[in-house]
């Protein structure tokens, strides 16, 4: 949870407040982001180190906004049909509704985005393998236990989003 807690705090909100945002508990809210987040990372990483330059809108806003988180969500993802894959097994994951997710997956990706705007891009030597292991439990401080173990959900090494859209695709 730490790790969220940093991403949240970076965007100006806390826990409570985007769950708020979207009805949800802190508790309803803390697996929405567990599950939303390994895709949206899986997304960052999947780029080819698009550098601190390329999310610079995320980082010039006072909180996320969908619009905002929308223009990075085609960046990532490519269509809107990824988003809605993402949000549809994050609903699967999570227990909380799939709208809910689809709504709250732009503000997570623009929360993403500013974070590797401002502290120095999305590749993995800029802090996306740092994020990316601790979220998905894989990381020294074991702040990841404390997201769920999310890497246990994709069996172990690959890429978040392509076991997302491998596992739909079938």
């Amino acid at each position: 949870m730490q790790n969220f807690d940093q991403l949240l705090s970076l965007s100006g909100m806390d826990l409570g407040q985007l769950g708020a945002r979207f009805g949800l508990t802190p508790e309803q809210t803390l697996s929405a982001l567990g599950s939303l987040m390994p895709a949206v990372l899986g997304g960052f990483h999947k780029q080819a180190d698009p550098g601190p330059g390329s999310f610079a809108n995320a980082a010039g806003t006072a909180e996320p906004t969908t619009s905002t988180g929308n223009d990075v969500l085609g960046q990532i993802f490519g269509t809107k049909d990824v988003s809605r894959q993402v949000a549809d097994h994050a609903a699967d994951q999570s227990g909380v509704s799939s709208a809910v997710l689809k709504a709250m997956l732009p503000i997570v990706a623009a929360m993403v985005a500013r974070h590797f705007a401002t502290n120095g891009g999305a590749g993995a030597g800029g802090g996306l393998g740092g994020v990316l292991a601790s979220v998905l439990g894989g990381g020294a401080t074991g702040s990841g236990a404390a997201a769920g173990g999310l890497g246990g959900m994709f069996g172990g090494g690959g890429n978040p989003l392509d076991a997302i859209l491998n596992g739909l695709r079938r």
